[in-house]
């Protein structure tokens, strides 16, 4: 069976998965039910509960169930610790043959870490980590690398994608190139969704809106018949345009740089075409630009 990741949210699941297909896998995150996809051999699974009350979380845990037997899984949570995931974890025990969960949020790369049971942003400290199951900490990858080794059948790996990395390096496939992206068409613009108010995304919607880009499109109230490509900043975002386009999901996930994955949308009137996804609460201003202009090569 194809190892799992189980998000709350599909930009975490595309994030997560493009950093295990550093490690080989053909990598693939989808929306909809069944969990399948025969052109990926790592699979990651977005409930869109990040924003739902514990009970109704719990009840999209439970609606993957079927789908869970046989599988290596690993639970995807925010690394700010947004959403119901100590309930989703809660039920993933309940469901499975885990006895117990070990959670670590930490992503040294984007600025979080663990220290002494309490989650840290650049550099300053947030909140304890509170939950019934074992918080370790971890500041940087060494400490990941070593948690993850430490992860046996009977323990339920949780964390963002940072945990996720070092605990898929584990028994991987033979690390290889990742499949390369098309090059977007030069004749067609970028469709650029930004979804969220955070000020990190504010900040890089300005910068491409006067960037050199030769041609995009920001968050039109009709989408554009054809796309050199997509870039959509916010999971919410993301799985609203791909649900409206009747994309299962996007296939062929690749890291352009961390947290920003990049691969092609499976399915619908736009399939085949280059996606971009971006977490909205991070990344310098121009984040943006350098992603696409990071896809437009191949």
């Amino acid at each position: 069976m194809k190892p799992l990741i189980i998000a709350d949210d599909f930009s975490g699941a595309c994030d997560a998965a493009a950093r295990a297909a550093l490690h080989g896998y053909s990598a693939a995150a989808l929306l909809d039910l069944p969990i399948d996809c025969p052109e990926a051999d790592l699979l990651a699974f977005s409930t869109e509960s990040r924003h739902l009350a514990g009970d109704a979380a719990r009840s999209r845990i439970r609606s993957v169930a079927p789908f869970l037997p046989g599988r290596v899984l690993y639970k995807k949570i925010d690394s700010t610790l947004r959403g119901p995931w100590i309930e989703e974890v809660d039920e993933l025990l309940a469901i499975t043959g885990f006895s117990q969960a070990l959670v670590c949020p930490a992503f040294p790369a984007l600025g979080r870490t663990v220290r002494n049971g309490w989650l840290w942003i650049d550099g300053q400290p947030i909140t304890p980590i509170t939950c019934p199951f074992a918080v370790r900490d971890a500041c940087t990858d060494a400490d990941l690398a070593r948690l993850a080794a430490e992860i046996c059948g009977s323990i339920l790996p949780v964390g963002s994608a940072g945990l996720a990395f070092h605990f898929f390096a584990t028994d991987s496939p033979r690390p290889s190139a990742p499949q390369a992206l098309p090059i977007p068409s030069a004749a067609l613009p970028w469709l650029i969704l930004v979804g969220s108010d955070h000020p990190a995304s504010q900040a890089q919607l300005r910068f491409v809106e006067t960037s050199a880009l030769d041609s995009i499109v920001v968050n039109p109230a009709v989408y554009p018949p054809a796309v050199a490509g997509v870039f959509a900043a916010g999971g919410e975002t993301a799985a609203r345009f791909l649900r409206a386009s009747e994309a299962r999901g996007i296939t062929a996930l690749r890291e352009l740089l961390p947290g920003i994955p990049a691969g092609l949308i499976a399915g619908g009137r736009y399939n085949g075409t280059v996606m971009i996804t971006k977490a909205g609460g991070f990344g310098a201003p121009d984040a943006v630009y350098q992603a696409i202009r990071l896809a437009g090569r191949g």
